[in-house]
């Protein structure tokens, strides 16, 4: 029988995982939803968040399907969701000001969403130890 800890970190983590894939897809979606002249010149503003992205979708799908399993996804997940805001802050290179916002708020939401499922997470990893 899994402990009740177990659960509560497994469902928060795949929730996580989730999230950060739709995260993911909505960043390689938005650039033609919010700046159609974007894909007059390829896409060139965009190309680090975009490869981002699909990397952030790659591990999102890996923690939904298999959350505890590789728990040092989190902490990567993190880490690409601060680099994408990194990326999102960097002087302007020809991108829109509504996917740059739009970057700006899905990092975050990538980065808190990571960061819950870790203290959830290392939440249940205590009250297991203690008990």
């Amino acid at each position: 029988m899994t402990p009740v800890g177990d659960i509560h970190g497994r469902t928060a983590e795949s929730r996580a995982g989730v999230a950060a894939f739709l995260a993911g897809v909505w960043l390689i979606a938005a650039p033609p939803v919010l700046h159609f002249g974007a894909s007059l010149h390829a896409f060139r503003p965009y190309w680090v968040s975009m490869g981002l992205a699909v990397v952030i979708m790659l591990l999102g799908m890996v923690r939904a399907m298999a959350p505890l399993d590789v728990p040092l996804l989190r902490q990567i997940t993190i880490g690409l969701a601060l680099w994408l805001l990194v990326v999102s802050l960097r002087p302007g290179d020809g991108g829109s000001s509504a996917v740059w916002l739009n970057q700006l708020v899905v990092s975050a939401g990538i980065a808190l969403s990571a960061g819950l499922a870790l203290l959830v997470g290392m939440r249940g990893a205590r009250r297991r130890t203690t008990a």
